[in-house]
């Protein structure tokens, strides 16, 4: 049965969570509250160490909250499905296999046949802007060309929401332009949910239809806003007069919970 048209794919209720480590209680995230609707792009922004990456991987299922409640289409997330795609920092693909044989890697496990399989990859590759590489090994490839093999494997495995942890965060400026024009012409053409950390402002903005920002430790939500960007969005969007607006806006929010140490590092949101 289809869940409710007005039930948001994701509920988010009173979220906590806290470590114990050598007789010290960490409370890393603290009453985080907050719905995704279906096919949005939500940016998650906040300084370094807020809770982002951990809110993200509770999402995903592997790590446990301490109190609160997580929906997915109304049912509890108790732990990793395939009805979430993660991405990391670090392109996660194997290193002793072609980029055609990674990303066909889940259609074989899905029982698909070889044939059919490496079809699929190629299909998914072409997507990302991989044709003509399929026989590379990782290693091979620039660290965005392996970005967007993981992506076209990220996207074999037919996820509902594709939960990304700055997947962007270690690559040149340059290249982490490109790869945020090219994920949002994916996302576009896929009704993908996606949910999108980051701690750079201008990336949270650009892709976002939405951006939440999350306070220092313990972390926890200080602003919910809508993007009023039109799409598609591209090297235009990057010099609307509504993106120094709104980096403004959230830088200031971030300074005042980062305190001197934001002004010590000369008001960068990069770090």
């Amino acid at each position: 049965m289809d869940p409710p048209a007005d039930q948001p794919q994701l509920r988010v209720a009173s979220l906590g969570k806290t470590f114990s480590r050598n007789r010290k209680t960490v409370h890393a995230l603290q009453d985080v509250s907050f719905d995704v609707p279906r096919g949005q792009f939500l940016s998650i922004l906040g300084p370094s160490g807020c809770g982002k990456s951990t809110l993200l991987h509770i999402i995903g299922g592997f790590e446990q909250a301490s109190s609160g409640s997580l929906l997915l289409d109304g049912r509890p997330v108790a732990g990793p499905g395939r009805d979430r795609g993660m991405m990391f920092q670090q392109a996660t693909l194997f290193p002793w296999k072609t980029i055609e044989s990674n990303v066909a890697w889940p259609f074989i496990v899905d029982g698909h046949k070889r044939g059919e399989a490496r079809e699929r990859a190629h299909e998914l590759l072409a997507t990302v802007g991989l044709s003509g590489f399929e026989r590379s090994y990782p290693a091979e490839l620039s660290g965005g060309m392996r970005q967007r093999a993981a992506l076209a494997r990220t996207l074999g495995l037919s996820p509902d929401i594709l939960l990304m942890d700055e997947p962007f965060g270690a690559l040149d400026a340059q290249t982490r332009e490109l790869m945020q024009e090219e994920l949002t012409r994916i996302w576009e053409h896929s009704g993908l949910t996606v949910i999108f950390i980051t701690h750079d402002i201008d990336e949270a903005v650009f892709l976002g239809d939405r951006v939440l920002v999350m306070g220092a430790r313990p972390g926890r939500i200080i602003a919910d806003v809508d993007v009023e960007l039109g799409r598609p969005r591209g090297t235009t969007t990057k010099k609307d007069p509504q993106m120094a607006e709104y980096h403004s806006h959230f830088w200031e929010l971030i300074r005042q919970e980062a305190g001197p140490q934001a002004d010590r590092n000369g008001g960068s949101d990069r770090s």
